[in-house]
């Protein structure tokens, strides 16, 4: 291995070396004053931060957008949206790289950039993707913790810029709006939160699958008058665990957004609204061309591949001037020195990937865990869900038999009443009956009274009439014995 050494590297060790025996040299003689001044510094801004907090809010135009980002990139008269900024970075996809999200106690989701330029656009106006310029920023007046949109759905979390011209207003709604494909980022649920969340994004290729198998989150809202938007914090605790909770303070000068333990400061002015927005202009910018966007995008490629290849030979013409004032009195200690370096670096290596795979296998572990625990919430609810439906089912059976009952009780009774009915019906018959076979029999009686009467007159006429033929005849024998006895009518006793 140390037969593999170059001459420069051997030299350029040797010049580390002296360096660091420096400044170990001077660093005890020192460390008493960078206490101190650390001690003031920490001092200072813990009796600046509450008047700080209570001062008001800076005033920017959009004139400070136009000379705060030159440095870092072009502007553009763009045809339809007026000066619009393209970073000069490659491989730029805002809300993606150089950056993560955090959760504010006010705010809720908000995007903090590592780019020194970050607090601008990635929390004022909007992004658009053009084909020949690639991602470009246009300026708006209003602060936002992010100007995105999300999904969720299929162990992933999704969120894309939104383009210039969307209102949000109380009518809107994300269900109809609908960002090109291109624009979205999805990671899994579980690295919502990594300092590093570009790492974990899928492939841009994937975008349209995924896109079909999540949902739209729609619970956007207005706090102080600023939109926020996003997942609900305790949902995405299911998935990452404890979501650390910061809060939100406003920095007095642009620059990077801090993080520090649980706040985050970052610039965030109030934006002077003009009516001639044409009133300022960027000192530098360039017509947009269809024509000329390829040039445009192979002009910045080569300002970076320059600013790349220069850094690197100034590097080694600084190596090289060192090497040349140097001697190699000390090669086998700094071969030494060189291979404990490498060993170290090596450990290192080897420790970052262990805990690397530690980390992976207990994000595993806890992925494990919580599909389990949701499998068992699945089962527990199905078994709910089978137990209400049993208690519907019987709730259904009884309430069936309880009408059958009344139906049969009903059916009963109204079979009762006209069986009574009938015997009622049958009772009147009868006694109508009756009545009419009493009549019949008074009218029958009375007939055969006065039949019986004429008899008896006739009979009692019959008998008088015999008592009076009788009579006659015994008178006609008394008469007949009379005439002949010379006797006379008289009595004879």
């Amino acid at each position: 291995m140390l037969s593999k050494l170059s001459w420069q590297d051997i030299r350029s060790s040797n010049i580390m070396i002296k360096f660091l025996q420096t400044v170990n040299k001077n660093l005890m003689k020192s460390n008493l004053k960078i206490f101190g001044i650390a001690f003031l510094v920490m001092l200072f801004s813990a009796v600046r931060t509450p008047a700080s907090a209570q001062e008001p809010m800076a005033s920017v135009t959009y004139q400070t957008f136009y000379d705060d980002l030159s440095p870092y990139g072009d502007w553009v008269d763009y045809p339809e949206y007026g000066y619009v900024w393209h970073p000069r970075i490659s491989d730029f996809r805002p809300y993606s790289t150089g950056g993560h999200w955090v959760w504010t106690d006010e705010y809720q989701w908000m995007w903090v950039s590592d780019y020194n330029w970050g607090w601008a656009p990635f929390h004022y106006g909007r992004w658009l993707y053009d084909d020949l310029y690639g991602w470009v920023w246009v300026p708006g007046y209003e602060w936002s913790p992010a100007w995105v949109e999300w999904r969720t759905g299929g162990d992933y979390y999704g969120w894309a810029p939104l383009g210039p011209g969307i209102n949000i207003n109380l009518n809107f709604s994300f269900g109809r709006y609908s960002a090109p494909y291109n624009y979205w980022s999805f990671v899994p649920r579980n690295y919502i939160l990594s300092p590093r969340v570009y790492n974990y994004c899928v492939p841009q290729s994937r975008n349209t699958v995924i896109i079909n198998k999540t949902t739209i989150i729609n619970n956007y809202s207005r706090t102080n008058n600023v939109f926020v938007t996003g997942p609900e914090r305790h949902e995405v605790e299911r998935y990452t665990g404890r979501v650390n909770a910061f809060v939100l303070r406003e920095s007095r000068n642009p620059g990077r957004t801090e993080v520090r333990r649980n706040t985050v400061n970052v610039f965030r002015p109030r934006v002077q609204q003009d009516n001639n927005e044409r009133s300022f202009a960027p000192r530098n910018f360039e017509r947009y061309d269809r024509q000329n966007g390829n040039v445009f995008q192979q002009r910045n490629q080569e300002m970076v591949n320059n600013e790349r290849r220069n850094d690197f030979e100034r590097r080694s013409n600084q190596n090289n001037n060192r090497i040349e004032q140097r001697s190699n009195d000390n090669n086998e200690l700094i071969r030494r020195q060189l291979e404990m370096r490498r060993a170290e670096d090596i450990r290192q290596q080897q420790q970052s990937q262990n805990q690397f795979d530690r980390r992976d296998q207990e994000m595993n572990r806890q992925n494990e865990i919580r599909r389990q625990q949701e499998q068992r919430n699945i089962e527990q609810q199905q078994q709910q869900n089978r137990n209400a439906f049993e208690r519907r089912q019987n709730e259904m059976r009884q309430q069936e038999e309880a009408q059958r009952q009344q139906q049969e009780q009903r059916n009963f009774d109204r079979r009762q009443n006209e069986m009574r009915q009938n015997d009622n019906q049958r009772v009147q018959q009868m006694r109508q009956q009756q009545q009419q076979q009493q009549q019949e029999q008074r009218r029958q009686w009375n007939t055969q009274r006065q039949d019986n009467g004429s008899e008896r007159r006739q009979f009692s006429q019959q008998n008088q009439q015999e008592r009076v033929n009788s009579f006659q005849q015994r008178e006609s024998r008394n008469n007949g014995q009379g005439n002949g006895n010379g006797r006379g009518h008289g009595r004879h006793d």
